[in-house]
């Protein structure tokens, strides 16, 4: 019975999919989707407005609604992108994505260097993901959360691999580190909120913030460099651009808290220069710990 639940979820997805797709297509269609999105259906309003007033406490309220009007037209357009983005080849994400002339990630690529890439949810980070499949050079890999519907996540798993990168369940992650023998860049999206349980805090917006902090253990455990992922919009003939900084490059002793402070410190500082291209929908400040004094 829930295999026959499953697969009618599935085929209801894929029809929907199909649909947005042919729907995408309607010239002017983004910024009537913002419209519905934000005024009529209000998806997550109270999220955003309330997210949004604890990132810039000082801003007034129509420079608050400033930013949630673009990060709606924003969040519109990243939807269409995901649809419009089958059938795209090398030269296409080549072109849309820039990744900067000798950036960071190409540099551990030629030196057949292992190094994890830590990104948040800015910019197009699926586009990203899809560009970096064309890195030469290292296995290029990328952790997931599986869908409670199996078939689902199956479908989703093939998108993001077609182009040979390497989709890594997140309950595996350790033993991926551990068995894989050939240099490769494992990317995480690290902004996502922890348990309330985690020991992993870090200042976020003047917040004691709840993250996963896995990433970080393993890297200093294995002695792995981190890079931070920068993506963001820019100028034609590209659709986002992708800044790599180095975050750790695995010598010298680092705490696990350390590097998840500064991974914190390097998104916010990414987020406060394009405000309105980080998900603010996500309920990110669920867990909030006092600041110690």
């Amino acid at each position: 019975m829930k295999e026959l639940g499953q697969g009618a979820t599935y085929l209801l997805f894929r029809f929907f999919l199909a649909l947005a797709w042919l729907v995408s297509r309607i010239p002017g269609i983004r910024n009537l989707l913002a419209l519905f999105i934000s005024n009529v259906f209000g998806y997550r309003k109270k999220v955003v407005t309330a997210n949004l007033k604890r990132a810039f406490p000082h801003a007034s309220e129509e420079e608050i609604q400033v930013i949630r009007g673009k990060f709606y037209s924003y969040f519109s357009g990243l939807f269409l992108e995901h649809l419009q983005g089958k059938g795209k080849g090398k030269d296409e994400w080549e072109r849309l994505v820039l990744f900067p002339e000798n950036n960071l990630l190409e540099q551990y690529a030629l030196a057949g260097k292992t190094c994890f890439v830590l990104m948040g949810h800015t910019g197009n980070w699926e586009w990203a993901g899809l560009r970096a499949s064309f890195v030469m050079g290292l296995k290029m890999a990328t952790v997931y959360k599986p869908q409670r519907n199996r078939r689902i996540t199956h479908f989703l798993v093939r998108q993001r691999s077609k182009f040979g990168m390497l989709q890594v369940p997140m309950n595996e992650v350790a033993r991926f580190v551990v068995t894989t023998k050939e240099p490769y860049a494992l990317t995480f999206l690290a902004d996502q909120s922890g348990p309330q349980s985690s020991p992993f805090y870090a200042d976020f917006f003047g917040c004691n913030t709840s993250f996963f902090g896995g990433w970080a253990s393993l890297a200093v455990k294995y002695r792995i460099p981190v890079l931070y992922a920068g993506v963001h919009s820019c100028p034609s003939p590209h659709r986002y651009r992708v800044d790599f900084k180095r975050l750790w490059d695995g010598s010298g002793e680092v705490e696990p808290q350390a590097l998840i402070q500064h991974f914190a410190d390097l998104l916010e500082a990414d987020i406060c220069q394009h405000p309105s291209e980080w998900l603010w929908s996500h309920k990110r400040w669920k867990w909030i710990k006092p600041q110690k004094t």
